[in-house]
């Protein structure tokens, strides 16, 4: 369905609503240099508008589609400074830049004087050490999978919080399929956040939309407006059973509501930003605003590598011999997850056969810096850093991701069945319901609305029907 002659008429369109430019966004990197060549070519016979080339290095082919691109009537192109450049970002500026000078596209650009922002955005980069994407050069996997280089790096965050970056691959192989159930959406914001968040949960719960965001519920019901392709049926009906689903344009169901959140801000919103701002985030910049008027905002501290790290060097072993039963196997640690969580993954190979091991901790002992034998034992607690309780039976309710409590639907002493919602939270800065596991009355609730929550603690808990 994505063909030349569908972009083509898409940007006659564009032209007739009245748009000053056309711009072809490939945020996935997914063009190849003559298939640019050949579409910038036809929009350019078609339309008389500029044409704005956008596209991401994460395949490695940015640079030669640009190329293709100008010489074929692009003449604007999206780039980076190579200090926050490549991989998941543009292609690099000063690289276009030398690329094109001396031809009839040169920039008039003065390599020179870039070079100086270049060496300045280095440092600030290195400040920032601790936020880093694993995902920052080249992955060809985007040809096949084709998510876009900003999703990537944050798929790649958000599994690295709870532990899960291992599973990348599979979420990766999931995402084309969940793209597909909802009719080929494209992966830009917002609807890339929709689909990789689905696809993240659809592989961590363990089921297919066995728990759905709230956000493709409002996608299948037409909230975001028509799908360019076929919906899945089965997925739709799954989600919101027998909704309605909205036909006309999204928007003309909305009521007005801009003086409505100018008066409910008042007095803390200081521009019309500050007002919309609000208005897709009511919670958080409420916060943000007060503690913005009481001088007590605080930025996220940025940690230096040697605090991260401190104290001697430490060493431990990575590749061993072990004997059990009178037999001897030899092992080597090829790589773990994250550091501090319960449930560890370790990459070893056994005797040259890679393996994959889970290791949860029990109990810890401090280890000394010297190798004194003065270590102090910690047994695992039942409870979180948080204070609230781990998950222990079915009953407990817990969320599949990292997040934060958007609203507690639930009290104690209220029944619930299996499948109704508890909980709404924030995850991938989508919202989710998370339903009752089990059908029962709830007998505890340890969260409340605004709280940070992670998938090993019980956020609810229900006394199952005997």
């Amino acid at each position: 369905m994505h063909d030349i002659p569908h972009f083509v008429a898409l940007a006659k369109e564009l032209e007739t609503m009245g748009c000053d430019t056309v711009a072809i966004k490939d945020m996935a990197g997914l063009l190849t240099p003559y298939t640019t060549a050949e579409l910038v070519k036809a929009i350019k016979a078609a339309v008389k508008m500029p044409i704005h080339l956008h596209s991401h290095a994460t395949s490695g082919l940015s640079a030669m589609s640009f190329l293709k691109g100008v010489e074929n009537g692009a003449t604007m192109l999206d780039t980076c400074n190579s200090s926050f450049g490549e991989g998941a970002s543009h292609s690099s500026t000063e690289s276009i830049v030398a690329a094109l000078a001396g031809t009839e596209y040169d920039t008039g650009l003065d390599l020179g004087q870039l070079q100086e922002i270049t060496a300045y955005f280095r440092e600030v980069r290195k400040k920032y050490w601790q936020y880093e994407s694993a995902f920052t050069g080249v992955d060809t996997r985007v040809l096949v999978n084709q998510v876009p280089g900003g999703m990537i790096s944050n798929l790649s965050n958000q599994l690295k919080e709870q532990g899960s970056l291992n599973r990348m691959d599979e979420v990766l192989a999931e995402i084309p399929r969940v793209r597909e159930d909802l009719g080929f959406p494209p992966l830009v914001t917002p609807t890339s956040q929709i689909v990789g968040t689905q696809a993240v949960l659809n592989v961590l719960t363990g089921g297919r939309y066995k728990t759905v965001t709230t956000e493709v519920k409002h996608y299948l019901q037409g909230q975001y407006g028509k799908a360019p392709g076929t919906i899945n049926q089965q997925v739709r009906s799954m989600a919101i059973g027998s909704a309605d689903v909205i036909e006309c344009r999204p928007a003309d169901k909305l009521d007005p509501e801009l003086d409505k959140l100018r008066s409910e801000i008042e007095g803390l919103a200081k521009s019309e930003e500050d007002t919309l701002t609000y208005a897709m985030f009511p919670d958080l910049a409420r916060t943000f605003f007060q503690e913005r008027a009481a001088g007590t905002l605080k930025a996220e501290p940025l940690l230096s590598k040697e605090a991260a790290q401190p104290g001697a060097n430490r060493y431990a072993p990575n590749e061993f011999k072990i004997t059990l039963h009178g037999e001897t196997y030899h092992i080597k640690l090829t790589g773990s997850g994250q550091a501090g969580e319960d449930q560890r993954p370790f990459y070893v190979s056994v005797d040259g056969v890679n393996e994959e091991v889970f290791v949860e901790t029990l109990s810890e002992i401090e280890v000394g810096v010297t190798g004194s034998n003065g270590s102090r034992a910690k047994t695992k607690s039942t409870e979180t850093a948080s204070g609230r309780p781990r998950p222990a039976h079915q009953g407990h309710v817990t969320t599949a991701m990292p997040g934060t409590i958007v609203d507690v639907l639930v009290e104690t002493g209220k029944k619930v069945k299996a499948g109704d919602p508890v909980l709404v939270i924030e995850a991938m800065k989508m919202e989710n319901e998370v339903q009752a596991p089990v059908t029962g009355t709830v007998i505890g609730v340890f969260v409340k609305k605004g709280d940070s929550v992670t998938p090993d603690e019980s956020l609810v808990e229900i006394q199952p029907e005997s």
